[in-house]
């Protein structure tokens, strides 16, 4: 693990922490062979010593130092970042389940067996059905959690991109993920729980190398090598490693340099090697998501004005539609791939504009990265000049797809009728955008009403959690957007209500 993360460009520790910075083949089994096992010898003396560990400061891990806290514990949370969240700090927020009190007055039928059904699908069935069922169990659950923590949604949900249902829940007030991990780092706060920030782990320490129980962490700190002991159990919650480039390649090698990505450079995936270095299975380390969410002029995540997928359609530089705007999101990057320069424009309407975030909104028109006109007409003469995007053709399109939404059918590409919304509430918006490595679906295994690893031969490795992005199972081929959120707190409080049932080592 980094001992420093790298400064991230563009991005202020403000930005990180009010959200304003907004990030199939066959399963490849991935263990170490048994000969490359590397375990940190375990120390003769702790140099401190906590109930619980958590690694990783992003949505799983400060919801299991909550949990886990409130339980009875003391807990400590490490990061190797300079600043709190990682990538749900800079992420969008959503946050999907069924919710009948925000569904029914939207006339949106909805219920946890269809979540479940829809994730499953939605991962092409390669999904842990046991995970998916417990999150599409307890999701709301998460929601009531977080609300009785502090953070606020919208009154109303929608269909977050590659989401196939309206059940994403955004946070108000513009703070989106920024604005969940500030909660969660308050009521840390508030409870002097302690996150330890530059703090590397380089290790796992177990009994021995392959059996026995996990006794804690090695880390590097202020150039200084520490053990740090957990009498109940260490948690994993060091998210994905979309950001490390070789990383990736060794599982999927088309996703390489030349592909940008969403997350903050300090997505790797050390920790997620240090745990296999102990024992620990994975599963689909191949699946890794590509998100429709960059900018084509910055290839930057963030540089876009992210409007949704009603009242909006996605036009290529040809100014036609080329796939269903509320597909699964691996179709959605594909697709984009496709296009002359790889790129689309995400068209909507001030209905769809309004949702994201003013202030970000304004940064990328002023740094002309995005555009906006009170006309549709206006619009089509600012994209042929900037883009040649050809305007009748382009007037054209939006036309028709009014027209297809007036009749109640996408004959075209098949946008479902729920999310089908016509065009025409000026002032009108175009963001030139273009995909980029994401979310990586693969990771420890667990065991799904627990989360406890699970090693090579499907047992539990004693006293070791893990939660969010850095585990495989929940998600399949493909993560369903809005379901990464609801992923990271559903388990994240479960381990850390799990790990404390634990009884304490002395």
């Amino acid at each position: 693990m980094m001992a420093k993360a790298k400064k991230t460009s563009g991005i202020t520790r403000r930005d990180v922490l009010t959200g304003a910075a907004v990030a199939g083949a066959a399963v490849v089994m991935t263990s170490l062979p048994l000969s490359s096992a590397e375990a940190v010898p375990v120390p003769q003396k702790w140099d401190q010593t906590f109930d619980v560990v958590v690694i990783g400061s992003g949505y799983a891990g400060l919801a299991a130092a909550v949990e886990a806290h409130d339980a009875g514990a003391s807990v400590v949370v490490l990061d190797k970042a300079a600043i709190v969240g990682g990538n749900s700090a800079i992420a969008s927020g959503g946050y999907n389940c069924a919710d009948p009190e925000r569904q029914k007055p939207q006339n949106i039928e909805d219920s946890p067996d269809l979540h479940y059904q829809q994730t499953l699908a939605g991962g092409d069935f390669r999904g842990d059905p046991a995970k998916v069922r417990y999150y599409a169990d307890h999701a709301l659950d998460g929601v009531h959690w977080l609300e009785k923590l502090g953070v606020v949604f919208e009154p109303k949900v929608y269909t977050i991109v590659g989401a196939l249902h309206p059940r994403s829940h955004d946070p108000i007030k513009n703070g989106r993920g920024g604005a969940i991990i500030a909660v969660l780092k308050k009521q840390l706060d508030q409870r002097k729980v302690q996150i330890r920030l530059n703090c590397a782990v380089t290790g796992i320490v177990r009994q021995e190398p392959l059996a026995g129980e996990v006794l804690g962490v090695q880390v590097k700190e202020k150039n200084n090598v520490l053990h740090i002991q957990a009498k109940r159990g260490v948690v994993i919650a060091t998210g994905g490693f979309g950001a490390d480039v070789a990383f990736r390649s060794k599982y999927a090698p088309q996703y390489d340099e030349k592909l940008p990505t969403t997350n903050v450079p300090w997505a790797t995936g050390e920790v997620l090697t240090y745990a296999q270095d102990i024992g620990a299975d994975v599963s689909g380390m191949d699946f890794i998501q590509l998100l429709v969410a960059c900018n084509y002029f910055t290839k930057k995540y963030g540089d876009i004005a992210n409007l949704g997928i009603d009242h909006a359609i996605f036009v290529n530089l040809n100014g036609k539609r080329f796939v269903a705007e509320d597909a699964r999101r691996d179709i959605l990057s594909g697709s984009t791939l496709a296009q002359p320069e790889k790129v689309y424009l995400w068209v909507a309407d001030d209905r769809a504009g309004k949702r994201y975030s003013p202030e970000r909104t304004k940064m990328s028109l002023d740094k002309g990265l995005c555009f906006t006109a009170p006309t549709l007409e206006e619009l089509a003469k600012i994209l042929e000049e900037k883009l040649k995007v050809p305007s009748a053709e382009f007037l054209a399109t939006v036309k028709r797809y009014n027209e297809m939404v007036a009749s109640g059918k996408d004959n075209d590409f098949g946008k479902k009728g729920i999310n089908l919304k016509a065009i025409e509430q000026g002032p009108f918006w175009a963001s030139p955008t273009q995909a980029g490595v994401h979310h990586t679906m693969g990771g420890l295994r667990t065991k799904p009403d627990t989360a406890q690893v699970l090693d090579r031969n499907g047992v539990i490795i004693p006293r070791l959690y893990a939660a969010g992005e850095v585990t495989g199972g929940v998600h399949g081929t493909n993560r369903l957007g809005g379901n990464a959120t609801g992923d990271c707190i559903v388990f994240g409080r479960l381990a850390g209500q799990t790990v404390v049932k634990e009884t304490p080592r002395t």
